[in-house]
């Protein structure tokens, strides 16, 4: 078995892989990560000098996921502020789970630092996980039963700075409705699931009781206490669960220091019925 060490990055969720090797892993070596993953949410690998292939293979054995041969393991796909064609080369991102508004968003998601000068602008974390598992019972009494609306785009609530937000624009909007308590399709756990860049409305309240009961999921949820900054450095990776994690990050200039991050998925996503491919404005 592979020698690297899990440690907690907060009681509530978050791992770090101290040691570890880019080797081929044994099974019982994919086991520890695997189980580390469901437990955590959220696994972070630190100087790190590996190439696309080896990050889908590791992303993938995090759900034992069978990659089809003709996945989109060459797809060149990075965020960044300097490449072209990047990924969200600028602006602030909410608070979201990747695709939280189509019908089968992918389970993993992971970053990979390519190139990173400092300073970068820090990714930040919360767990719907721990959200959920701590909600006050008042709130919890208020949410049975009830359903929210999740949208393309990011959603604007008279924010004093939305005009760093950077909009992901689609010709035609997709939605999808969830209940607040959704279950988790791998695990089972329920999570917390609203968030500030997707959730539009609770359809079964008025606008207002909607608005009112969606801030108070927002503060519980969106704790300052509750987040991770994860603090970018060249040979990075972080891997999350996409429905157990939400990320989100502050506003990166394209003339700022370089911020290049492989983004790997898991599994792959079904396009069936995904709008055309975005283009980026700043909101508003």
């Amino acid at each position: 078995m592979a020698q690297f060490e899990i440690r907690d990055l907060t009681p509530a969720f978050g791992s770090e892989v101290v040691g570890f090797e880019p080797v081929e892993l044994d099974a019982d070596s994919r086991a520890v990560l695997r189980r580390a993953f469901d437990e955590r949410g959220l696994l972070v690998f630190r100087d790190l000098d590996i190439d696309r292939a080896y990050q889908t293979s590791l992303v993938d054995g995090l759900i034992a996921y069978d990659r089809p041969a003709d996945g989109d393991l060459n797809d060149n796909y990075v965020v960044s502020n300097k490449e072209p064609g990047g990924y969200a080369p600028y602006g602030r991102l909410l608070f979201h789970s990747d695709m939280m508004w189509a019908p089968e968003p992918f389970q993993v998601l992971s970053l990979y630092g390519l190139e990173v000068e400092p300073p970068s602008v820090p990714t930040a974390f919360v767990s719907t996980t721990r959200a959920w598992d701590t909600l006050p019972d008042d709130l919890r009494a208020r949410v049975e039963g009830l359903h929210v609306v999740n949208v393309t785009g990011q959603q604007r609530r008279g924010g004093d700075d939305d005009e760093d937000l950077l909009d992901s624009i689609r010709e035609h909007e997709q939605s999808i409705t969830t209940p607040i308590g959704y279950r988790h399709p791998r695990t089972g756990r329920t999570l917390l699931y609203v968030s500030q860049m997707n959730t539009r409305e609770i359809v079964e309240l008025p606008h207002n009781e909607s608005e009112e009961l969606i801030e108070a999921l927002f503060a519980h949820l969106y704790d300052p206490a509750q987040v991770i900054d994860h603090d970018w450095r060249q040979g990075d990776l972080v891997a999350w669960d996409n429905f157990a994690v939400q990320h989100a990050r502050k506003t990166v200039q394209t003339d700022g220091p370089v911020r290049t991050l492989r983004k790997v998925v898991s599994p792959i996503p079904s396009l069936a019925g995904i709008a055309e491919t975005p283009r980026f404005s700043k909101v508003g």
